[in-house]
């Protein structure tokens, strides 16, 4: 009996395709939030939202290149890192809940700015983004050596950590949402 238990069990699980239950945890394929799914595609060009139960398509974002995002319940935020579609330059953009629906569901500008008359993106921030981490606080890996520490989930705007550059670790004044650097 216990085999077979085993076995089905075995078998359940290797035709699974739920997506992540990513909190605080960077996920470079899919996410489950409440009910829904956000997933990219084969060619990592687009950021597809459905409804969990049903499988109902309610919006899309494309991008250039997608690097990944992460869900951070607590500030009912989703960041999504990449190049959009029509930027030349990576960014990290921070959605309020999942964003809305239709073909530009975060309602950004190619350069991570909000589209006028939506309020889905918080904020952004030019940078290369590898990895990222929430526990409390933000960890941004850059890829090349260099992980930043943000306070809480930053602040708002085009300089949402308040950086003085994407390539150094510095604050501009006045600002506490960078806590420092680690490096690797």
């Amino acid at each position: 009996m216990l085999k077979k238990v085993t076995i089905l069990c075995l078998a359940m699980i290797g035709f699974s395709t739920i997506p992540v239950y990513a909190e605080g945890v960077f996920s470079t394929s899919n996410l489950k939030i409440a009910d829904v799914n956000i997933s990219v595609n084969n060619e990592r060009k687009v950021l597809t939202k459905t409804e969990a139960s049903t499988g109902k398509w309610l919006g899309e974002q494309k991008l250039g290149q997608f690097y990944g995002m992460m869900w951070v319940p607590e500030h009912n935020v989703l960041f999504v890192a990449g190049v959009l579609e029509g930027g030349n330059r990576p960014v990290l953009v921070k959605i309020k809940s999942t964003g809305g629906g239709g073909r530009n569901m975060f309602a950004v500008k190619p350069d991570g700015g909000p589209v006028s008359g939506y309020n889905y993106r918080l904020g952004s921030q030019f940078m290369q983004v590898k990895n990222m981490s929430y526990n409390g606080s933000l960890q941004v890996d850059n890829g090349s050596g260099v992980v930043y520490r943000i306070a809480g989930v930053g602040g708002s705007g085009y300089n949402m950590f308040a950086l003085v550059n994407e390539t150094t670790c510095q604050s501009l004044p006045n600002y506490r949402y960078f806590t420092g650097c680690s490096y690797y």
